[in-house]
């Protein structure tokens, strides 16, 4: 995948290694949209984002409460990476964490070509 190296986790999960961590926009339409360098990170379901351990419960379909996301430009990804079981997880520089669960209803989250439908990872 151009502008990121993917490496299998040991407990099955995948990490990626963006090669422009730093945010280069957000795009907020159906979905919301996160862009470091070349690769984007689309987010489509219901999410977690914790600033300054504050949870805000966000919607990508709820655009009149998408504000905290904002917040996290600009900002530097420290880790990115997903679990066996189709959970993204977003760690940034600055401390704040962005978590997308598998999602039953569609298309959860992708990074580049690799996305959490609902039936897993693909």
């Amino acid at each position: 995948m151009e502008g990121c190296v993917i490496r299998e986790l040991p407990d099955g999960g995948r990490e990626f290694v963006l090669d422009e961590p730093s945010l280069s926009f957000i795009r907020i339409d159906e979905q919301s949209r996160l862009q470091f360098g070349t690769t984007e990170v689309v987010i489509g379901a219901p999410f977690v984002l914790e600033i300054d351990g504050v949870a805000h419960h966000l919607d990508p379909h709820r655009c009149d409460a998408l504000g905290p996301l904002l917040a996290l430009f600009p900002g530097t990804v420290r880790w990115l990476w997903t679990s066996a079981d189709g959970e993204l997880r977003l760690v940034f520089e600055n401390g704040a964490k962005v978590c997308v669960g598998p999602y039953p209803m569609g298309n959860a989250w992708s990074v580049g070509n690799i996305n959490c439908r609902s039936g897993g990872l693909s």
